[in-house]
């Protein structure tokens, strides 16, 4: 697939940040530390006159900001799509991944993360229903020295996502085989090499949206329900997840978030007696 850079439309956006930490996020040790960050994302598109689309784009991004770093590339991805269908090609998300909302605190829905491989995607419309299915390509993470040894040949699982809507009701189905032996990057835990199935369906009920959900894998089961409803300003949402785990206990969750104007605040907690307060104000400008 080719086209030219002269003949699509290309757009630049970038962020930059600076702050300080006086904990190390790594170890939680304390620090004293000040850091930044600094992104360009460039991206294009072509409308071919078959009604498909060509696109591609890629992130830039200079860590650390430090003077004389290098620059590094990642986020490359590649797509033809229509109104019905498409290809993706890249950095995009794995289809069970991509089909998958927990219900919940689920403990037994680690569904593969795509975080450094090169992922390819179909999608297909039939009807209501909206069909993915995915290979995931790691051939970046030769290590002949790991235990096991990785050669530049490995390959992912297959993946499969389905999504849609059936009268006032809307499902998801995501089904992933298990992984080779060799975890990859940082964004997945070994529970996320095993096959796992998870099936969700969710309706508007009275004002509130309701979701039942089931995600099961080699550690068992997990059964969960979710009730969001909002009032005025207010939006309340709980959860409970039965485990089927030996041993395992039930998860609970509750959340309130507050949107008036520029001002956004949310409060949450959850079985543990973890507490987490956000806090966002828009200033206007896109600051």
């Amino acid at each position: 697939m080719t086209a030219g850079i002269a003949a699509a439309e290309v757009t630049f956006s970038g962020t930059a940040e600076f702050g300080y930490n006086d904990t190390d996020h790594a170890t939680g040790a304390s620090a004293s530390e000040p850091f930044s960050d600094m992104d360009l994302n460039i991206a294009f598109s072509k409308e071919l006159d078959n009604g498909y689309t060509a696109a591609a784009s890629v992130e830039l991004d200079y860590a650390n900001a430090n003077q004389g770093n290098d620059i590094s590339a990642s986020d490359a991805l590649i797509s033809l799509t229509n109104a019905d269908s498409g290809i993706h090609y890249g950095d995009t998300k794995h289809a069970a991944q991509n089909a998958w909302s927990s219900v919940g605190s689920m403990d037994n829905d680690a569904f593969r993360a795509a975080d450094g491989e090169m992922v390819t995607r179909a999608d297909m419309m039939f009807g209501a229903a909206k069909v993915s299915v995915s290979l995931g390509d790691d051939t970046n993470l030769n290590n002949p020295n790991a235990t096991p040894p990785v050669v530049a040949n490995e390959k992912d699982y297959l993946s499969l996502g389905i999504t849609g809507t059936a009268g006032e009701l809307s499902y998801a189905l995501a089904h992933q085989g298990a992984n080779t032996a060799w975890l990859d990057n940082d964004d997945n835990s070994a529970a996320s090499q095993q096959a796992t199935t998870g099936v969700r369906v969710s309706t508007t009920w009275g004002g509130a949206t309701v979701a039942l959900g089931h995600a099961k894998n080699d550690n068992g089961g997990s059964t969960g329900v979710e009730v969001s409803y909002p009032m005025g300003a207010y939006t309340t949402t709980a959860s409970y997840v039965a485990e089927g785990a030996t041993g395992a206990e039930a998860n609970w969750d509750v959340k309130v978030a507050y949107a008036e104007g520029a001002l956004g605040v949310t409060v949450a907690t959850d079985e543990s007696d973890d507490w987490n307060v956000d806090v966002s104000y828009d200033m206007g400008n896109g600051m």
